[in-house]
């Protein structure tokens, strides 16, 4: 009982002490409904950085959590659209949500202005890695595939060479849409949660909804 009170006090007192302060906020199926709840929260705390996280669904996460691609694609624009008109003025980032970054690049297309220019381009196993308790080296710790361990084998070696940090890494690896998608070397999609849903981490994302260009009808002009 009280747990959210006593996390949004210690949440104040930190800001109130200098510390800065990150919410991470997990978007899934039963959470969506509180979306507005949560954005009128970050108006009111201001944190350094809102970070928005997807479900994967791993460990005690399962597919029936799972919000739909239409429903994360209206956040993203939500949050483009506040972004964009400073209603939020701090950092917003996502975590296992990468087409976010698509989303951004279109507002900004549409805008006539730049790409954002903090757009980094990682995902699980490119420019991420995971060292678990026992010291197993996983592309992230949302996908539960091991390469190695920190306790026979060179981290960095690992991460450079090992067949599965070099296929992640490829952006032309990628199967299904986003194989063929504009955007890939941006986003990518989630690996964890198309390994998660498919078993496959070279799969779709599994919760985008956008159509690459090259998998789209010839345009008509009726």
């Amino acid at each position: 009982p009280h747990t959210f009170e006593r996390t949004l006090a210690a949440a104040r007192a930190a800001m109130e002490a200098g510390i800065q302060l990150q919410v991470n906020t997990a978007l899934t199926r039963s959470t969506l409904r509180e979306m507005d709840g949560f954005i009128s929260l970050m108006k009111e705390l201001k944190p350094d950085v809102w970070s928005v996280f997807v479900l994967v669904p791993t460990g005690r996460a399962t597919c029936g959590e799972l919000p739909t691609a239409d429903e994360v694609e209206a956040v993203w624009q939500r949050l483009a659209a506040l972004r964009g008109s400073q209603e939020l003025p701090f950092a917003i980032k996502t975590t296992e949500g990468h087409h976010y970054r698509r989303v951004l690049m279109q507002a900004a297309r549409e805008a006539g202005a730049p790409a954002p220019r903090h757009l980094i381009p990682t995902r699980d196993g490119k420019g991420v890695l995971f060292i678990s308790h026992t010291g197993e080296i996983q592309p992230s710790g949302f996908l539960p595939v091991t390469a190695g361990n920190v306790r026979t084998d060179a981290l960095a070696t690992v991460y450079r060479t090992h067949p599965l940090f070099v296929k992640l890494r490829d952006d032309d690896a990628l199967g299904g849409k986003c194989g063929r998608c504009e955007y890939r070397r941006v986003c990518g999609g989630s690996r964890a949660r198309a390994y998660g849903a498919t078993g496959d981490m070279f799969a779709a994302e599994p919760l985008c909804n956008y159509i690459p260009a090259a998998l789209r009808g010839p345009a008509r002009h009726d």
